[in-house]
């Protein structure tokens, strides 16, 4: 036994005196390298100073690799022992200690402490049985790519402190700030056509927010998940093998920018990842809620700035540039060059998707060409403090420098659906004489699907689809599906827009494969602004492609206001009414599917007979048979349903999220048919004072009466303005239905003084063949515009009246 000891310490011994004589060797050939180096130089008879600069760059490399080695120990150090740590480093105290709502975590850190082997092992396989696999065929040149070393390390990380927000969150939402510290002894390794690379201890800091919505009464308790860091993280690392040579100055930090980057296209707002939890979750809406608004930047200029570029006489000047930061979004300014007093009058225009926690972050740069640009300064402002306040104009101080003054303005836009504040907002650009060019609205595009895509011609083969979506010199590029003539995307972009009523968006479906297009579309964003709630879901027809090819998108358009209202900060509904129990647990898909309201015709069928319970909510008569007088009403909008679909869960989601919202309660209903016994008609009426032009949506009827002999009509709407005759509105046909829906937007030329000595004239009619004994007048009616008010959009029932009403037409009271 003793000799077996022996024998043991002495291999150990051994194995130690290895280990310990393998960095001498290596120390050996790196100096004796140099001297080499040194040697060729004198022998090539070079200029000294290239050695001496040789001689600079390997100093300042073990400058920065001792002091990031350093900073590595330390959060190592942290991570094992915080409290002994900290202590000594004030500087690196978490989150909890600075910031009073900010709670502790440290039963978390113990289980995440306990279950990180397993973490590990788990996250071990996926790279080996998923990620490499994937890489591997990505593309031909890294076919060899793999694996050679994965090891997570002893460290896992830590949570540094946790917010749980209490204000200004809905009931049915929870929101998590964790401050992320992950300071790992971590070693990944790579090899590519037999080069190896690797990665080392990596660093990361960052406050990540973590949402459980919509609240739900069953297990989990909460309908999906979603988390994403609010800002760009700080990370380090350390490089190992081939990968080493990039850890110089300059090189080093090229390659940390690209890193954040991606890391920016994953986790960064307006990114995120989200998980579901149940399976009537809308999805979408999680994924891609809509933002809080828009954020627009003025850079204006700066003054006193320190001297960065010393002269001869020591007065020296600096070459200043701003870059803006919020969230993955960055902005740069022009140079201005020699002067500490700079003038930019920069504008930018930001996506906020959360406001709270977020921050606009403004740092000024020196330019400086073939080395690190120096820096004058620094500012964070709080995204949420300029949307309390709306505006702030300020000159701030620049940190982290010895003097300095940033002018800096910020203004802050809600997000509204209202038409109306969407020609006031143009009309107030119109006004703006310094010739910047702003944006008046947000254009959501929710890139669904397409189905029945083109084919090859010789073999059928199926394509690679991806799509281009662009809006002016704005384009935005889908992934791609392979083999497939029915993909499926689920993307959303977003894009500024300067002026819906002449901009377009375009849509071209292209082959990866052949690099041919399948079909493209065009759509002037005025049919956006026109639709109900400024928002269309549907399928489009694709041209330049298959007989039955389409596209399926959701656009939705949003006017930016300075101002605030209930309705520019109402958010969206995850889960509706319709797909909720009254215990507040979500219906299953066949229950919703036997429960949804069947008013709504499709386009190749029509609907079954209104539910008693449909029929109470839309039967509330708008005007009284008395007076005519008119009460507004909630109206709802559904969508449009392809040829040949049923409505999903999905689809209903959507058509349930746009609701029009009235500001006066509805009566009960005497009569479901109206007060004349032949239906009712649902209009919107709005003046837009951009365009000169009354604007008329004709939404739906309902109850109408029959015609034909199979007691059913095929009603359209026609419209004059009268005492103008000359133009003419009419409607499509609905097919076989007494409830239609029309969805549709007419406008009006008329000047804004001349409105209210007109009457706007409706007859719904049936259409017949010429021969058909079959009754062709439905109904009719006749609104007095004297007392419309032409600043808001009004929405409205009205009573169909009999073909031979001689009454008063309906006129607007002068409180609505």
């Amino acid at each position: 036994m003793p000799d077996d000891k022996k024998t043991a310490v002495a291999k150990k011994k051994a194995a130690g005196d290895e280990t310990r004589l393998l960095p001498i060797i290596l120390r050996y050939f790196k100096l004796a390298g140099v001297a080499l180096a040194v040697y060729g130089f004198g022998y090539t008879q070079f200029s000294p100073s290239w050695i001496l600069l040789g001689l600079l760059a390997y100093v300042w490399k073990e400058k920065i690799t001792q002091r990031k080695h350093l900073q590595i120990k330390i959060q190592q150090q942290i991570a094992k022992d915080e409290e002994s740590t900290i202590l000594a480093r004030v500087e690196d105290l978490p989150s909890w200690v600075h910031f009073p709502d900010v709670e502790r975590a440290e039963w978390f850190n113990k289980i995440l402490d306990q279950i990180w082997p397993f973490i590990g092992d788990y996250v071990k396989k996926l790279l080996l049985d998923s990620i490499q696999e994937k890489i591997q065929q990505s593309h031909s040149t890294v076919g060899s790519f793999r694996f050679t070393q994965i090891d997570l390390g002893d460290i896992p990380p830590r949570i540094g402190g946790v917010k749980v927000y209490t204000e200004n969150v809905r009931r049915d939402e929870i929101y998590l700030d964790l401050d992320i510290i992950y300071s790992s002894d971590s070693f990944i390794e790579v090899k590519v056509k037999g080069i190896t690379a690797g990665i080392k201890d990596l660093q990361l800091r960052g406050t990540l927010r973590v949402i459980f919505k919509p609240l739900i009464g069953q297990i989990p308790l909460f309908g999906g998940m979603s988390f994403f860091f609010i800002n760009t993280p700080d990370i380090d690392f350390n490089l190992t093998g081939l990968a080493n040579s990039l850890d110089l100055p300059g090189l080093s930090d090229m390659l940390d920018t690209i890193i954040a980057e991606q890391i920016s296209n994953i986790m960064v707002l307006p990114n995120r990842i989200v998980v579901p939890m149940v399976q009537d979750v809308n999805l979408m809406r999680l994924r891609y809620p809509q933002p809080d608004g828009v954020l627009r930047v003025h850079v204006l200029g700066a003054k006193d700035l320190i001297k960065a570029d010393i002269g001869f006489a020591k007065k020296g000047k600096s070459d200043p540039y701003a870059v803006v930061k919020v969230g993955a979004k960055k902005f740069k300014t022009k140079v201005i060059n020699n002067t500490v007093h700079p003038e930019w009058n920069a504008v930018f225009e930001a996506i906020i998707d959360i406001k709270d926690g977020q921050y606009v972050d403004v740092e000024l740069k020196d330019e400086d060409p073939g080395s690190k640009d120096d820096d004058l300064g620094c500012v964070n402002i709080p995204i949420s403090s300029v949307a309390k306040e709306g505006e702030k104009d300020n000159w701030l101080p620049l940190e982290d420098v010895k003097q300095g003054l940033l002018h800096i303005k910020l203004v802050w836009n809600y997000l509204s659906k209202d038409p109306s504040i969407l020609d006031h907002t143009l009309q107030h650009m119109e006004n703006n004489t310094d010739g910047t060019e702003l944006s008046s609205s947000l254009l959501m595009v929710n890139l669904d699907s397409a189905r029945e895509l083109p084919r090859g011609k010789k073999q059928m083969a199926e394509p690679c689809a991806y799509c281009i979506v662009s809006v002016g010199q704005m384009k935005e590029e889908s992934a791609v599906k392979m083999n497939t003539d029915s993909p499926i995307w689920e993307e959303n972009y977003r894009y500024l827009v300067h002026d819906p009523n002449i901009q377009v968006i375009d849509v071209q479906v292209m082959d990866k494969k052949t690099g041919k297009s399948l079909g493209d579309m065009n759509l002037p964003l005025k049919s956006v602004l026109r639709a109900p709630d400024m928002t269309l879901d549907q399928y489009f027809s694709l041209k330049n492609s298959g007989a039955s090819s389409q596209i399926h998108m959701r656009l939705a358009l949003r006017a930016l206001t300075t101002e605030k209202s209930k309705e520019s900060t109402e958010p969206e509904q995850l889960i509706t009414p319709s797909e909720v129990n009254k215990d507040g647990t979500p219906v299953d898909s066949a229950t919703a599917a036997a429960t949804t309201p069947s008013g709504a015709p499709t386009q190749a069928a029509p609907a079954p007979a209104a539910t008693p319970k449909d029929q109470k909510a839309a039967s509330t008569p708008a005007a009284s048979k008395d007076t005519g007088k008119i009460v507004p009403e909630t109206v709802s909008s559904d969508q449009s349903i392809p040829p040949g679909k049923t409505a999903t869960p999905q689809q209903r989601t959507d058509t349930d999220l746009r609701q029009r919202k009235a500001t006066t309660p509805t009566p009960a209903a005497p009569n479901p048919k109206g007060a004349y016994e032949h239906g009712r008609m649902n209009l919107t009426l709005r003046y837009s004072s951009q365009r000169k032009n009354l604007v008329v949506v004709v939404h739906k009827c309902v109850h109408l009466i029959a015609c034909d002999d199979d007691n059913l009509a095929d009603p359209y709407v026609k419209m004059y303005l009268l005492p103008d005759k000359s133009t003419r509105h009419k409607t499509k046909i609905v097919k076989n239905n007494l409830n239609p829906i029309f969805d549709e937007t007419f406008e009006f030329e008329v000047n804004p003084g001349d409105v209210k000595n007109r009457t706007l004239d409706i007859t719904i009619r049936n259409d017949t063949s010429m021969f058909s004994g079959n009754k062709r007048t439905m109904g009719t009616m006749a609104i007095d515009l004297t007392n419309l008010d032409l600043t808001k959009t009004t929405t409205e029932w009205f009573d169909v009246r009999p073909e031979d009403y001689e009454g008063k037409p309906y006129s607007f009271s002068s409180d609505v």
